[in-house]
This record gives C-alpha cells, structure tokens and sequence, in this order.
C-alpha cells in the first residue's frame, strides 16, 4: 500500500510523513520550480512495518492539484492507494483498515472511508456498502483509496481542483465518472484520520467566482442532473451565503460556470 501526496515546497518531507502519521511507503509530489526525483527510506515507527518506509518524492515546475495526483497514480509503484493532504493525520491503525477492507471487498476499485474534519464529525452513512450519487457527493480527496489495477485509465479532470480554472469538485467528478464506467465504489464508515489546522488552498468564502465553479463541476459530475443539484445547493446552503450573494444571482453565476465548461469541452472535442 502507498500513500499519496501533492505538496508545494512543504520543507523536510521526512517531517511531515512524521508529522501525518503515515505509517505505509509514500509518493510526494512536491510543486515547485524544479525537476528532480529522489528515494529516501526512514525507519519503521515502533516497528510498525518491519522494513521500513520507502518514500518517494518527486519534484515538478507545474502545478494544479489534479495534474499532481494524476502524475502520482500513474508513477505509484503499489497498487492500493490512498490520497493523503498535508492536512490530514492518520489513525496508528489505518494502513491495516484500509487493506482489510480491500480483503473484504475484492471486487471494488474503490473504497472511501471517513476523516473527520470541523464540517462533518459523522460518516457519510452509518452501514459498510455501495455509494449512492449522495453519497459520493459528500466525499473529499483524502477519503478516497483505490486499487489501480481496477480503475484502469480513470484520472482527475485536471480542470478542476486547487491551481485549475475550476478550484473544487475533482474528487466528485472523478467518483461520478467511476460510476460510469462501471467501477465498483463502497463506503467502509470507519474513522482513519481527522483533519489538523492548515490554511485551505481555494476556499475564498460563497461568493460569485464560487458559484461559477460549482456550476462548472455540477455539469462535469452529471450533466443530466444538473438542475437539481443547482437549486438544491442554493436552497440548502442559503444561510451560509446569504450575506455575500443573492440566490438569484449565485444562480446566474452557476449557469455561466456550465456554459464555460460546455463550451471548453466542445472545444476540445474539435480537430
């Protein structure tokens, strides 16, 4: 099993593996303005693992969030795989949940489990098994283990996540696509890390560059429900944005993030 991690210059990456309780081999992606790779092995915590941590970290001039963890899953040299934040700080157990799980369930090529973060001290659902559309709209990137020899081609849209056009929503897309393509995704409720303080990279409060965004990311996530989701977000999430926009106009904005996005779609399709 691996973990990993995109990162832009985050100092001693052996600290942070310290830091996060990472307790499987790990792959950095490090943003940054250089082009390196390197291997540094550290010694097992508490003999966790008898041989030891092999992390990876490999240095790139690009960024974008997406662009990095596709470069991750593609150079990964296990195949179970979990994405991890800078951020996040594992359960001493974790690495074992997440492999018994996969035991469990050999035919999925996902599984998602629980983090708890200051926006959800619960998990998604109650009970182990499959994921609705509502369920994988409830899920962040550090959630998401999955098995590479079962997703196949499957990446991040790399128009959206921290450093694209589109700052949020690749980790739904990428479940909804999942879904579309067959593969199978389940819920295992059990808590292997939380959240610690950091600065977030994206959120810049509800206002109409946000509404765009989501827009953009309800039509990548499914275009055919694209109304619904819209006005069940403006409805349920009024009074988190009602003193910075009006419904009408967070409305308006989502519309012209779908339209933008069809239209970077199209253009793409084009010879």
């Amino acid at each position: 099993m691996q973990t990993l991690m995109s990162v832009m210059e985050p100092g001693d990456p052996m600290e942070l593996i310290e830091k996060l309780n990472i307790r499987t081999d790990a792959l950095i992606v490090n943003q940054c303005e250089r082009n390196s790779e390197r291997l540094e092995r550290r010694e097992a915590p508490s003999g966790d693992l008898k041989s030891g941590q092999h992390i990876r970290i490999i240095e790139r001039d690009e960024r974008g969030l997406s662009k990095s963890r596709n470069l991750a899953l593609n150079m990964a040299s296990d195949d179970i795989c979990i994405f991890c934040d800078n951020d996040v700080r594992y359960e001493d157990d974790a690495a074992e949940v997440i492999e018994e799980a996969f035991l469990r369930h050999p035919e999925a090529g996902i599984i998602c489990f629980f983090i708890e973060r200051p926006e959800r001290h619960t998990p998604v659902k109650k009970r182990e098994g499959a994921m609705s559309k509502k369920d994988m709209m409830r899920i962040f990137s550090p959630e998401i283990a999955l098995r590479r020899s079962a997703i196949g081609d499957l990446r991040f849209d790399e128009d959206f996540g921290a450093g694209a056009r589109y700052r949020m929503g690749e980790e739904n897309i990428f479940l909804f696509e999942a879904a579309r393509r067959g593969i199978s995704r389940v819920y295992v409720p059990h808590k292997i890390a939380e959240t610690i303080p950091n600065e977030t990279s994206w959120f810049t409060g509800y206002d109409r560059d946000f509404f765009h965004n989501r827009g953009a990311g309800y039509e990548a996530m499914d275009p055919g429900m694209w109304y619904p989701l819209a006005w069940q977000f403006i409805v349920r999430k009024k009074s988190l944005y009602k003193e910075t926009i009006s419904s009408s106009e967070a409305y308006r904005a989502m519309k012209e993030g779908r339209k933008e996005y069809r239209d970077r779609i199209a253009n793409k399709d084009q010879p």
